[in-house]
């Protein structure tokens, strides 16, 4: 009796663990729906922007800015590092880590200083379980990140490219292709590349006639500063979207082997609790025998 009412209790645990993760994958499914239409109403904006920057790139007006000034070697590498704050994700944190890790190694190996900015408490966590310091941990941004406090972020790192603290500006994050494929990508933000044809929004092979207001050199200074701000709002999007799948994927397989334990288990139940009642009808056939 005692192995059957421990496989009871066990099936009991494993029906309410069942519960929790379903409820978290309903969960993650509605918030993957509101951060995938996030993306979907930033993205207008993201390629107008693109298109509008290559076409004046391919005018070739010969404007300088201190953005698009490359330093190589660079002998300073900001690294962005984007996690989330919380776990049951599946590998997604631990892929996003040892990417980071890997490109700081081989920059180090390269003779660059690495300053580590990481965003989400998994990433802060970890680092600090390792010991290794980081330039700066961000944990306000969430599962909604407002563009607002995207543009802080964005105008520290111009800042500091643009003040020679910084060679450049990498950001490691979650790259959400389509609902079945997303990676860890590793993008050099700073300094910032002209968009040419096939980059961002798709280009309609049209030319463009641009009359300016006010001067060419004025307009990129303000679109520049945009477009670095659009494209780190992008990777937050983009890896919101991924931890959010990343989660439900992991909370589905854990609610499948949930199902597959509790059929075992209920399985091993009715074997241990036939074999007991087997067993208590022997003993009474044993006592009646011994009666005559």
């Amino acid at each position: 009796m005692a192995k059957a009412k421990a496989l009871t209790k066990r099936r009991k645990a494993v029906v309410n663990t069942r519960k929790i993760t379903k409820t978290m994958e309903l969960v993650s499914t509605a918030r993957f729906k509101q951060s995938f239409n996030r993306i979907a109403g930033a993205r207008p904006y993201r390629d107008t922007l693109t298109e509008m920057l290559r076409d004046l790139a391919a005018a070739d007006l010969g404007v300088a800015h201190p953005l698009l000034e490359r330093r190589e070697p660079p002998k300073h590498v900001t690294l962005l590092l984007l996690t989330a704050n919380r776990g049951l994700a599946g590998g997604f944190n631990s892929n996003l880590i040892r990417l980071a890790r890997s490109r700081a190694a081989e920059l180090h190996a390269g003779g660059a200083a690495v300053d580590l900015h990481v965003v989400g408490k998994k990433g802060i966590a970890y680092f600090r379980f390792v010991r290794e310091a980081i330039a700066a941990g961000y944990t306000h941004f969430g599962d909604r990140p407002s563009y607002a406090e995207v543009e802080v972020l964005a105008d520290e790192l111009m800042a500091a490219y643009a003040a020679g603290r910084t060679d450049r500006v990498e950001v490691v994050s979650q790259r959400y292709e389509s609902a079945g494929v997303q990676r860890p990508w590793l993008e050099g933000l700073l300094p910032l590349a002209t968009p040419t044809a096939g980059a961002g929004a798709k280009s309609s092979g049209r030319t463009v006639d641009y009359l300016y207001s006010p001067d060419a050199t004025t307009l990129l200074r303000q679109l520049l500063p945009a477009y670095f701000k659009t494209a780190l709002y992008h990777a937050f999007l983009e890896n919101v979207v991924g931890e959010q799948r990343a989660r439900m994927v992991a909370m589905k397989n854990a609610t499948d082997n949930a199902e597959t334990m509790i059929t075992t288990l209920t399985r091993l139940y009715n074997r241990a609790r036939q074999a007991q009642i087997t067993n208590e009808i022997s003993e009474i056939m044993g006592g009646v025998e011994a009666l005559k």
